[in-house]
């Protein structure tokens, strides 16, 4: 996704082939979803579905108690038919939230709120838990999932800033994804790179990439690679965003 031109585009060999432009959305996550593509519209908060081919299926406003979502951010599977997705809340003191949502449609629910700046979203393998990134504390949130996808036990899992030490200064969290074997991929807006994880909490790699912020962040389907964007300040030299691809350190 190009979030400053709104724009989700599908990647190939031969370069980049634009999929859908959503006027004044400000593209800012992306899951697969009911063959299609659910798209976290961070300016415009809502979030749209897409068809693969770039047809316009439906845009999600509001939850089932008629709120609207203050900057919906990133998205990620839930355990069945289901999706979880952030919104970070505002600059105002509007709280950072989590709602779920499943297939058809009935709009999402609420599950989790008062989180400062929610940002990444992503689900253990085993669909027992649900990591979100704060983004304003520089940490890792942890929750129990249960069988109807709310969640519980609320519980700080990582301080980024605290066992990050190889680098200095903060060590946000953006786009964290999960692998096969429970890992944790942290994307850092600020930090320098990537860092890995395993289920207990303890670093396993810290990953130096090029790029002042490093924001969204997936693995591929073999897992042998990390991908992730990487965003440039408006005063910075050179283009304003770019794709990377590195070997997963984790792959053997």
């Amino acid at each position: 996704m190009d979030y400053a031109a709104s724009t989700v585009y599908r990647l190939d060999d031969t370069g980049p082939t634009p999929v859908r432009h959503l006027d004044g959305c400000g593209a800012n996550g992306l899951l697969p979803f009911e063959d299609g593509l659910l798209v976290a519209c961070y300016d415009s908060g809502t979030v749209q579905q897409i068809t693969l081919d770039g047809k316009l299926r439906r845009t999600i406003a509001r939850d089932d108690k008629g709120a609207a979502f203050d900057r919906p951010n990133d998205l990620a599977r839930a355990p069945g038919d289901g999706v979880y997705f952030t919104a970070s809340g505002g600059d105002g003191g509007t709280p950072g939230k989590v709602f779920h949502m499943t297939a058809g449609d009935t709009p999402p629910h609420e599950v989790a709120s008062a989180i400062q700046n929610a940002n990444g979203v992503a689900v253990s393998p085993d669909g027992k838990r649900l990591y979100v990134g704060e983004s304003s504390t520089d940490k890792i949130l942890l929750f129990d999932i249960a069988g109807d996808g709310s969640l519980a036990n609320r519980r700080d899992f990582l301080a980024l800033d605290v066992v990050l030490t190889s680098t200095p200064g903060r060590h946000t969290p953006d786009g964290i994804r999960t692998d096969k074997q429970g890992r944790l991929f942290v994307s850092l807006y600020n930090g320098g790179g990537f860092a890995v994880f395993d289920a207990a909490g303890h670093v396993l790699t810290n990953v130096a990439i090029p790029g002042q912020h490093h924001a969204n962040l997936a693995l591929s389907p073999d897992e042998r690679h990390v991908y992730g964007t990487i965003a440039q300040d408006d005063a910075a030299p050179g283009p304003p965003g770019a794709l990377y691809r590195v070997a997963n350190p984790m792959a053997k």
